[in-house]
Protein backbone atom coordinates (compact mmCIF):
# COMPACT_ATOMS: atom_id res chain seq x y z
CA UNK A 1 0.00 0.00 0.00
CA UNK A 2 1.30 3.44 -0.59
CA UNK A 3 -0.47 6.03 0.85
CA UNK A 4 0.20 9.91 0.41
CA UNK A 5 -1.37 11.84 3.10
CA UNK A 6 -1.79 15.58 3.09
CA UNK A 7 0.67 16.86 0.49
CA UNK A 8 1.71 19.65 -0.20
CA UNK A 9 4.99 21.14 -2.23
CA UNK A 10 5.40 24.90 -2.99
CA UNK A 11 8.48 26.43 -5.23
CA UNK A 12 9.33 30.10 -4.75
CA UNK A 13 5.73 30.98 -3.97
CA UNK A 14 4.14 28.75 -6.20
CA UNK A 15 1.92 25.93 -4.89
CA UNK A 16 2.85 22.18 -7.01
CA UNK A 17 0.63 20.56 -5.29
CA UNK A 18 -1.78 21.40 -2.56
CA UNK A 19 -2.89 18.81 0.51
CA UNK A 20 -3.37 15.85 -1.33
CA UNK A 21 -5.00 12.54 0.08
CA UNK A 22 -4.98 8.94 -1.67
CA UNK A 23 -4.23 5.47 -1.24
CA UNK A 24 -2.84 2.99 -3.80
CA UNK A 25 -3.21 -0.68 -3.02
CA UNK A 26 -0.73 -3.41 -3.74
CA UNK A 27 -1.28 -5.01 -7.22
CA UNK A 28 -2.96 -2.13 -8.39
CA UNK A 29 -2.77 0.05 -11.84
CA UNK A 30 -3.39 3.37 -10.76
CA UNK A 31 -3.23 5.86 -13.12
CA UNK A 32 -2.40 10.01 -12.19
CA UNK A 33 -4.14 12.20 -14.97
CA UNK A 34 -4.03 15.70 -15.52
CA UNK A 35 -2.97 18.21 -17.93
CA UNK A 36 0.34 19.62 -18.35
CA UNK A 37 1.74 21.87 -15.74
CA UNK A 38 -1.24 19.96 -13.10
CA UNK A 39 1.20 18.61 -10.47
CA UNK A 40 1.53 15.05 -11.52
CA UNK A 41 5.82 14.80 -11.80
CA UNK A 42 5.96 16.52 -8.40
CA UNK A 43 3.79 13.72 -6.80
CA UNK A 44 5.84 11.25 -8.28
CA UNK A 45 8.98 12.78 -7.31
CA UNK A 46 8.11 13.34 -3.78
CA UNK A 47 6.80 9.65 -3.57
CA UNK A 48 10.76 8.66 -4.44
CA UNK A 49 12.02 11.02 -2.31
CA UNK A 50 13.87 12.56 -4.87
CA UNK A 51 11.61 16.18 -3.29
CA UNK A 52 10.63 16.27 -0.32
CA UNK A 53 7.27 17.57 1.16
CA UNK A 54 6.67 21.02 2.84
CA UNK A 55 3.74 19.36 4.48
CA UNK A 56 2.39 15.66 5.04
CA UNK A 57 3.70 12.52 4.88
CA UNK A 58 4.10 9.39 2.18
CA UNK A 59 4.32 6.00 3.18
CA UNK A 60 5.29 2.88 1.10
CA UNK A 61 4.14 -0.28 2.93
CA UNK A 62 3.47 2.01 6.37
CA UNK A 63 7.05 3.31 6.02
CA UNK A 64 7.69 6.86 5.45
CA UNK A 65 9.09 7.62 1.95
CA UNK A 66 12.24 9.30 3.96
CA UNK A 67 13.25 5.80 5.48
CA UNK A 68 12.25 3.69 2.48
CA UNK A 69 14.09 0.79 0.89
CA UNK A 70 13.71 2.26 -2.80
CA UNK A 71 15.96 -1.11 -4.41
CA UNK A 72 12.40 -2.73 -4.62
CA UNK A 73 11.02 0.59 -6.87
CA UNK A 74 11.42 1.07 -10.74
CA UNK A 75 10.95 4.79 -11.37
CA UNK A 76 10.71 5.85 -14.88
CA UNK A 77 11.02 9.74 -15.41
CA UNK A 78 9.54 11.34 -18.28
CA UNK A 79 12.84 12.96 -18.90
CA UNK A 80 15.53 10.84 -20.39
CA UNK A 81 18.60 10.25 -18.40
CA UNK A 82 20.48 7.79 -19.86
CA UNK A 83 24.46 8.13 -21.05
CA UNK A 84 24.24 8.95 -24.91
CA UNK A 85 27.97 8.17 -25.91
CA UNK A 86 28.12 4.56 -24.44
CA UNK A 87 26.49 1.66 -25.84
CA UNK A 88 23.12 0.30 -24.70
CA UNK A 89 24.11 -3.29 -23.66
CA UNK A 90 26.53 -1.56 -21.21
CA UNK A 91 24.28 1.61 -19.64
CA UNK A 92 21.64 -1.42 -18.83
CA UNK A 93 24.28 -3.25 -17.05
CA UNK A 94 25.62 0.18 -15.35
CA UNK A 95 22.22 0.63 -14.30
CA UNK A 96 21.43 -2.83 -13.28
CA UNK A 97 24.50 -2.96 -10.78
CA UNK A 98 23.49 0.74 -9.33
CA UNK A 99 20.32 -1.03 -8.25
CA UNK A 100 22.53 -4.02 -6.68
CA UNK A 101 21.52 -6.73 -9.66
CA UNK A 102 24.37 -9.50 -10.04
CA UNK A 103 26.23 -8.87 -13.67
CA UNK A 104 25.51 -12.41 -14.14
CA UNK A 105 21.61 -11.86 -13.53
CA UNK A 106 21.82 -8.46 -15.15
CA UNK A 107 22.78 -9.72 -18.32
CA UNK A 108 20.10 -12.29 -18.83
CA UNK A 109 17.11 -9.54 -18.04
CA UNK A 110 18.94 -7.08 -20.38
CA UNK A 111 18.93 -9.80 -23.14
CA UNK A 112 15.44 -11.10 -22.46
CA UNK A 113 13.96 -7.40 -22.14
CA UNK A 114 15.72 -6.43 -25.36
CA UNK A 115 14.00 -9.36 -27.21
CA UNK A 116 10.60 -8.72 -25.69
CA UNK A 117 10.78 -4.98 -26.91
CA UNK A 118 12.56 -5.90 -29.90
CA UNK A 119 15.49 -4.36 -29.81
CA UNK A 120 18.06 -7.18 -29.55
CA UNK A 121 19.56 -6.35 -32.55
CA UNK A 122 20.81 -2.47 -31.08
CA UNK A 123 22.12 -3.68 -28.10
CA UNK A 124 25.51 -2.62 -29.32
CA UNK A 125 24.90 0.49 -31.04
CA UNK A 126 25.48 3.96 -28.95
CA UNK A 127 22.17 5.61 -27.49
CA UNK A 128 22.53 8.42 -28.98
CA UNK A 129 22.07 6.39 -32.18
CA UNK A 130 18.63 5.55 -31.28
CA UNK A 131 15.33 6.80 -32.37
CA UNK A 132 13.40 8.42 -29.39
CA UNK A 133 11.41 5.29 -29.37
CA UNK A 134 13.76 2.95 -29.04
CA UNK A 135 15.88 5.10 -26.22
CA UNK A 136 12.50 5.00 -24.28
CA UNK A 137 12.72 1.81 -24.60
CA UNK A 138 16.06 1.23 -22.85
CA UNK A 139 15.14 4.07 -19.83
CA UNK A 140 12.09 1.77 -19.48
CA UNK A 141 14.11 -1.50 -19.11
CA UNK A 142 16.34 0.03 -16.74
CA UNK A 143 13.73 0.98 -14.63
CA UNK A 144 12.66 -2.98 -14.40
CA UNK A 145 15.72 -4.42 -14.56
CA UNK A 146 15.64 -4.53 -10.77
CA UNK A 147 12.27 -6.27 -10.99
CA UNK A 148 10.39 -3.57 -8.65
CA UNK A 149 7.84 -4.29 -6.68
CA UNK A 150 6.46 -1.25 -7.29
CA UNK A 151 7.05 0.77 -10.39
CA UNK A 152 6.49 4.45 -11.14
CA UNK A 153 5.84 4.85 -14.73
CA UNK A 154 5.83 9.39 -15.47
CA UNK A 155 4.30 9.16 -19.16
CA UNK A 156 5.59 5.74 -20.51
CA UNK A 157 4.15 6.03 -24.04
CA UNK A 158 6.09 9.02 -25.13
CA UNK A 159 7.65 8.41 -28.04
CA UNK A 160 5.93 5.20 -28.99
CA UNK A 161 4.49 4.40 -31.87
CA UNK A 162 0.77 2.46 -31.79
CA UNK A 163 2.35 -0.88 -31.97
CA UNK A 164 5.02 -0.40 -28.99
CA UNK A 165 2.52 1.39 -26.91
CA UNK A 166 0.55 -1.89 -27.03
CA UNK A 167 3.27 -3.92 -26.19
CA UNK A 168 4.16 -1.44 -23.04
CA UNK A 169 0.17 -1.84 -22.15
CA UNK A 170 0.98 -5.62 -22.41
CA UNK A 171 3.85 -5.23 -20.18
CA UNK A 172 2.21 -3.31 -17.61
CA UNK A 173 -0.41 -6.03 -17.55
CA UNK A 174 1.46 -8.77 -16.73
CA UNK A 175 3.12 -6.59 -14.24
CA UNK A 176 0.06 -6.61 -12.26
CA UNK A 177 -1.31 -9.64 -12.89
CA UNK A 178 2.09 -10.81 -11.02
CA UNK A 179 0.81 -8.87 -7.53
CA UNK A 180 3.21 -5.84 -8.68
CA UNK A 181 1.97 -2.11 -8.05
CA UNK A 182 2.29 0.43 -10.87
CA UNK A 183 1.58 4.02 -11.22
CA UNK A 184 1.12 5.30 -14.26
CA UNK A 185 0.85 8.85 -14.57
CA UNK A 186 -0.07 10.58 -18.17
CA UNK A 187 -2.01 13.28 -19.44
CA UNK A 188 -3.38 10.79 -22.19
CA UNK A 189 -7.12 10.00 -21.15
CA UNK A 190 -6.85 7.17 -23.49
CA UNK A 191 -4.07 5.27 -21.31
CA UNK A 192 -6.06 5.47 -18.00
CA UNK A 193 -9.29 4.54 -19.54
CA UNK A 194 -7.38 1.12 -20.98
CA UNK A 195 -5.13 0.61 -18.41
CA UNK A 196 -6.20 1.54 -14.99
CA UNK A 197 -8.32 0.04 -12.95
CA UNK A 198 -8.33 3.74 -10.45
CA UNK A 199 -7.04 7.01 -10.50
CA UNK A 200 -6.88 9.83 -9.59
CA UNK A 201 -7.51 13.50 -11.66
CA UNK A 202 -4.82 16.49 -10.41
CA UNK A 203 -5.40 19.85 -11.68
CA UNK A 204 -3.60 23.48 -10.36
CA UNK A 205 -1.95 21.16 -7.59
CA UNK A 206 -4.97 19.62 -6.50
CA UNK A 207 -6.69 16.44 -6.58
CA UNK A 208 -10.16 17.10 -8.11
CA UNK A 209 -11.26 13.84 -8.06
CA UNK A 210 -10.15 9.81 -7.31
CA UNK A 211 -11.94 6.37 -7.57
CA UNK A 212 -12.40 3.58 -9.74
CA UNK A 213 -11.61 4.76 -13.62
CA UNK A 214 -15.71 3.21 -14.44
CA UNK A 215 -16.97 5.14 -11.55
CA UNK A 216 -15.47 8.49 -12.63
CA UNK A 217 -16.69 7.47 -16.32
CA UNK A 218 -20.28 6.80 -15.16
CA UNK A 219 -20.39 9.97 -13.45
CA UNK A 220 -19.91 11.99 -16.67
CA UNK A 221 -21.60 9.88 -19.45
CA UNK A 222 -19.36 6.68 -19.76
CA UNK A 223 -16.51 8.62 -21.31
CA UNK A 224 -13.42 9.90 -19.67
CA UNK A 225 -12.46 12.80 -22.14
CA UNK A 226 -16.06 13.65 -20.92
CA UNK A 227 -15.13 13.63 -16.98
CA UNK A 228 -12.09 15.41 -17.76
CA UNK A 229 -13.28 18.36 -19.52
CA UNK A 230 -15.68 18.73 -16.69
CA UNK A 231 -13.43 18.64 -14.00
CA UNK A 232 -10.40 20.43 -15.89
CA UNK A 233 -12.39 22.36 -18.44
CA UNK A 234 -10.20 22.97 -21.11
CA UNK A 235 -6.73 23.20 -19.82
CA UNK A 236 -3.98 20.59 -21.83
Amino acid sequence: MLSIDHVTKQFTGVTAVKDISLEIPDGAVYGILGPNGAGKTTTLRMIMNIIRPDTGVIRIDGISSLDYDYSQVGYLPEERGIYQKAKVREVVEYFARLKSVPLPLARERSEQWFSKLQIADLADKKVRELSKGNQQKIQFIISVINEPKLMILDEPFSGLDPLNQKIMQNIIADFSSRGHTVILSTHLMAKVEENCDSMCLIHKGELVAQGATKDIMARHGGRLDDAFIALVGGSS
